[in-house]
């Protein structure tokens, strides 16, 4: 008996330290398993700001318009579309309307692209590019639709040299001679110097909508109506029954406005009937777009390639008479951040099934302007009784290509001009002047309370964006800065979740400094007082918010040599899981969805958004989670994988247990 137990023991010993090593490569297994599905469950998509030159969004898709981000098309590639239009024409392969979007493609545009952190000064003409959608948000390239060796077509009258400016245009179809036409500002240098121009508008045709296009002849604008040979800015308007004009300004300080008819004269492609519509001040980004029935007539100030208001004329007729004569009235909305940041590009009137939505297609110059991320920012125009449009600014909206209604969408960011890139110029304690000679009082979107200790300041630190805020005690020892976000020029905002953000940079430290927002009778703040050295940190604040009347206000007081600078402040909806976007409500965006009230804590971080110098944050738990890759409004599906995993393990212990027994 003893023998055999003896003989016995050492392969009981054996079985057991190899279940014993199974059972604990099992749970190390399932541990690391569960762990993993935290990880990729409880992390979102993008969880820390990426490097400047990186950040991108496609155009949207299923109806969602992204703004402020760089776009790509359907199959991930970058979209360079500066200075074009959209144009309902049927696709040669099916015969069905599609949209196809029209764009020049610049040189800069793509290193801007990568460095967005300083403007470029260069415009060299790369392409024409042409993209097809079917709901205008999913955007598939077509191909080069006027190409480098058609914009050098007339090198040959000009001693070989190539074309110098080409851009501004847009295309029509011109049934009598059954040919898409092209026209497009263009430029050609009269001698080696690179100073001296022959200006001129460019024709190309094709047979096909997505080209390609051949340039046929360059013509003299003086023809048509001008007293320059060159337009200031133009763009083309394609009305309902599919006529194009052109919609042209005077080449030298934009001064007249005028529309021509896009047909044929000749056997060739011509401009018919140039009427004069505006005679006055200055306007630039000239374009057409209409809405129930009436034509309305937009520009822009003249403020070169940076951002502006939107200006605006209306009539019954094409080619008018425009309301009020001669003189153009700024949009309601297009104040608080200057139409997006951006200057006027051209307009899109969606017809749906539901309701007529027009919208804003702006330019944002980057690459010469220095305007932040992205070169196109769509926002939708609404109207009330009378016609009168108003603009809305957003971040991130939907889409209904169908029924033509849009909503915000819930992840919008509701802070205005947050980047203080709108007014292009500092603003000094008494404001400035426009080129009209009005005056803009403070800077855009927001009110400054002691404005000789506040202004927006030309960037020195390499940030993208050519201005970040400053306060700087002055005679006035404190002062504050304040958006109401009920104020005009703001969409309503609803109930729920949000994120306050803003970078700031905090020299020597301030007495006192402090963002905080005020909603439904309670504040919420982050202290800002403490010096970050020479470095730039994100702060944040998880808030609930009632909806309805919000204030923002960021505060500060100290010393002579005391200085805080601010940049990038954002307040962003953070959705609840299951209802990623709004419902379309209607087309003018006042869906109000119910959320939770409250409040909560912030953190301060390195800010990501750039690659500066890091700096260890100050966030605790929030700020370690979010520094590991996990987001803060994940962290309790982390915790509860983990939970998971400890559970998985003591069940796979219990069941080796009873295993072993069972062998024994």
């Amino acid at each position: 008996m003893n023998e055999n137990i003896g003989s016995d023991i050492p392969g009981t010993g054996n079985r057991i330290r190899d279940h014993t090593l199974a059972r604990h490569r099992l749970t190390i297994l399932l541990v690391a398993l569960a762990m993993i599905m935290g990880l990729s469950f409880g992390t979102p998509k993008a969880v820390a700001a990426q490097g400047a030159g990186q950040k991108s969004d496609s155009a949207g898709g299923n109806g969602l318009i992204v703004n402020d981000r760089f776009w790509n098309d359907v199959d991930g590639n970058p979209m360079y579309m500066q200075g074009g239009g959209i144009f309902d024409f049927p696709d040669p392969a099916t015969g069905k309307v599609s949209h196809f979007w029209y764009g020049v493609h610049f040189s800069q545009a793509e290193a801007y692209r990568q460095d967005p952190t300083h403007a470029l000064t260069g415009n060299d003409f790369i392409s024409v590019d042409v993209y097809k959608s079917a709901n205008l948000t999913d955007w598939r390239y077509q191909g080069v639709a006027l190409d480098r060796a058609q914009a050098d077509a007339f090198a040959s009258d000009f001693g070989g040299r190539r074309a110098g400016w080409v851009c501004r245009m847009g295309v029509a179809y011109v049934p009598e001679l059954h040919t898409y036409a092209m026209l497009i500002q263009h430029e050609m240098p009269t001698d080696a110097t690179g100073r001296n121009f022959d200006k001129k508008v460019m024709i190309a045709t094709a047979d096909s909508p997505a080209g390609p296009f051949k340039a046929q002849r360059r013509i003299d604008m003086r023809d048509y109506g001008l007293g320059t040979s060159n337009t200031g800015d133009q763009s083309v308007f394609q009305d309902e029954d599919g006529t194009g004009y052109l919609i042209y300004s005077y080449g030298r300080g934009r001064g007249s406005v005028w529309a021509a008819r896009i047909g044929a004269k000749g056997g060739q492609v011509d401009l018919l009937e140039p009427t004069k519509l505006y005679q006055g001040f200055g306007r630039e980004g000239n374009a057409l777009f209409k809405y129930a029935g009436r034509y309305y007539l937009a520009g822009s100030d003249l403020f070169g390639w940076d951002a502006s208001r939107i200006h605006f004329q209306v009539a019954d007729h094409l080619f008018g008479p425009y309301q009020p004569v001669n003189q153009t009235v700024i949009m309601d909305g297009s104040r608080a951040d200057f139409g997006h940041i951006t200057q006027t590009g051209f307009y899109y009137t969606l017809h749906g099934s539901r309701a007529e939505t027009v919208i804003h297609c702006g330019d944002r110059w980057a690459d010469f302007a220095g305007n932040g991320l992205g070169y196109n920012q769509w926002n939708p125009l609404s109207f009330d009784d009378s016609g009168t449009p108003r603009f809305n600014s957003m971040s991130r909206w939907k889409l209904d290509a169908d029924t033509g209604l849009w909503s915000v969408d819930d992840a919008n960011d509701y802070v205005l001009n947050g980047s203080f890139e709108a007014d292009r110029v500092s603003v000094g304690e008494q404001g400035y002047r426009d080129k009209d000679g009005n005056v803009i009082a403070d800077i855009a979107g927001w009110r400054r309370v002691n404005p000789d200790a506040v202004n927006n300041v030309a960037d020195a630190y390499g940030r993208v964006g050519d201005y970040d805020l400053r306060f700087a005690p002055g005679r006035s020892r404190s002062a504050s800065i304040v958006q109401d976000l009920d104020e005009p020029g703001h969409v309503p905002l609803h109930a729920g979740r949000f994120l306050l953000k803003l970078s700031y940079a905090n020299p020597k430290g301030m007495d006192q400094a402090r963002i905080a927002i005020e909603s439904g009778g309670k504040t919420s703040e982050i202290n800002l007082a403490a010096s970050t050295g020479t470095d730039w940190k994100q702060a944040s604040l998880l808030v609930d918010l009632p909806g309805g009347q919000t204030k923002i206000t960021i505060d500060a007081s100290g010393s002579s040599g005391q200085t805080l600078h601010v940049d990038d402040v954002s307040l962003t909806g953070v959705p609840e899981k299951g209802n990623e976007t709004n419902d379309v409500a209607d087309h003018d965006g006042n869906g109000t969805p119910a959320g939770p009230g409250g409040s909560a804590s912030g953190s301060v971080e390195p800010d990501k958004s750039l690659p500066v110098r890091p700096v260890a944050g100050s966030g605790g738990l929030s700020s370690t989670l979010a520094a590991t890759g996990i987001a803060i409004g994940h962290t309790p599906i982390f915790v509860a994988s983990c939970l998971l995993a400890g559970i998985l393990s003591m069940v796979v212990a219990v069941y080796c247990r009873r295993r072993l027994i069972e062998r024994n």
